[in-house]
């Protein structure tokens, strides 16, 4: 402690230091504490939005396969059971795999399932 205080100057000038660094200190981590609190505050939000297309049945317009095994055939019908941001678990009506996961873009693109609305 000696030591530090001669280096900046005496106790006095020591506790000065010690004092606006900490202030500093906690400021920071304070408006850091702020800013993650906010973000998961929104990731929540985002979590927690209604799945708009929940329990409708949608009908294949046209051929598709989204690379994850999941093939779609025009003609066929699914039914959206839950929605997760992009992820869209669904079941194919008449298929004994179910249920599957895949995302809006692929069921945008053989369906007339919506696409995601921006803000």
């Amino acid at each position: 402690m000696t030591t530090l205080a001669k280096k900046v100057g005496g106790p006095g000038a020591l506790a000065v230091v010690t004092a606006v660094g900490g202030w500093a200190i906690v400021r920071g981590a304070e408006a850091g504490g702020k800013s993650l609190f906010r973000a998961a505050k929104a990731a929540a939000k985002r979590r927690n939005a209604a799945c708009s297309t929940k329990g409708q049945v949608f009908d294949v317009v046209s051929d598709g396969e989204d690379g994850k095994g999941l093939t779609l055939r025009a003609g066929a019908q699914y039914l959206v059971m839950e929605c997760d941001g992009e992820a869209i678990l669904i079941e194919l009506l008449g298929d004994r795999n179910n249920p599957y996961f895949t995302s809006s873009q692929f069921l945008a693109s053989v369906s007339g399932f919506p696409t995601a609305e921006k803000d």
